[in-house]
């Protein structure tokens, strides 16, 4: 199974089991309608499939179990995305070609769902993967030490220029509030199995590592190379509004090339796999080479 086939099986089993359990799960129908409102904007579904494909590279026999916590990791990152958009933090119109949450909803009801998701979305990753070990992994992930803690360094970077040069800080910064969750996927189908081979494992890491750093300047060039529609979102926003990041370190050309260099290190550490999957993820970034 190539990844057009395994996208083509699995995205709709994870879109329908979302819209089932945001309708069945939550007692309040209202808040659960601005909840699914975000979630069920569309979207790759990239994270919840990276976690299945890991777990077929693994050669796991893929339950509804581990779909409710693939879906529960994409619960997480819709949080993000609606605390993302708010006024006082990138203040954006749109997502996925609709208006943003609190453009469509409100402010506060915006801020609610965002809370509301992150824990339904731990709840079921516990329940889909009765594993304290992914648990551990996801809350780490998205904590202050993971994804909230890079957002920090996003605003806190955001017009200094004493940070603007510096390449360690923005590596940093983009691996905690883009690259951890994408690394989470992974580690967690590693943890569902009870891998033991270390040459596997070390592959994985290897991937989770490239795909996840490569993500965060692949989604800086669509800023600069996609307009707003092709992009579901404004662009050509981050130097305007003094964004700090490798594009703005590296300029276009160099960038460009750190992404290339990431996804050969990657497609490299896959080939101890029969399973092409994972691997033709990168094709993704065609679009901006």
């Amino acid at each position: 199974m190539n990844l057009t086939e395994f996208r083509q099986y699995f995205t709709p089993l994870i879109n329908e089991f979302l819209e089932t359990h945001l309708k069945e799960d939550i007692n309040n129908k209202k808040i659960g309608q601005i909840m699914a409102y975000s979630v069920m904007a569309g979207g790759k579904r990239l994270r919840p499939l990276i976690y299945l494909a890991t777990l077929k590279t693994l050669g796991h026999q893929i339950e509804t179990s581990d779909l409710q916590t693939a879906c529960g990791i994409e619960l997480i990152h819709t949080y993000s995305l609606i605390h993302d958009d708010l006024p006082a933090m990138d203040n954006d119109d749109y997502r996925r070609g609709m208006p943003t949450s609190h453009k469509k909803w409100g402010e506060a009801e915006a801020i609610l769902a965002g809370d509301a998701l992150l824990p339904l979305g731990i709840q079921w990753i516990a329940e889909g993967s009765r594993n304290i070990t992914e648990v551990e992994i996801i809350t780490q992930a998205v904590g202050p030490n993971g994804m909230v803690g890079g957002q920090y360094l996003d605003i806190d970077s955001t017009n200094n220029s004493s940070v603007k040069d510096n390449n360690e800080f923005i590596s940093q910064m983009e691996w905690l509030k883009t690259g951890c969750l994408l690394q989470a996927c992974v580690e967690m189908a590693i943890a569902k199995v009870k891998e033991k081979n270390a040459d596997k494992i070390a592959a994985l890491k290897q991937f989770a590592y490239t795909f996840g750093r490569s993500y965060q300047i692949y989604d800086d060039l669509v800023d600069v190379v996609e307009s707003s529609q092709e992009a579901g979102k404004a662009t050509h926003k981050d130097e305007a509004e003094g964004k700090n990041n490798t594009l703005t370190l590296l300029g276009i050309d160099q960038s460009r090339q750190e992404l290339i260099d990431l996804v050969n290190q990657g497609r490299s550490a896959l080939k101890i796999f029969d399973e092409p999957i994972l691997a033709q993820l990168f094709d993704l970034y065609q679009k901006v080479l």
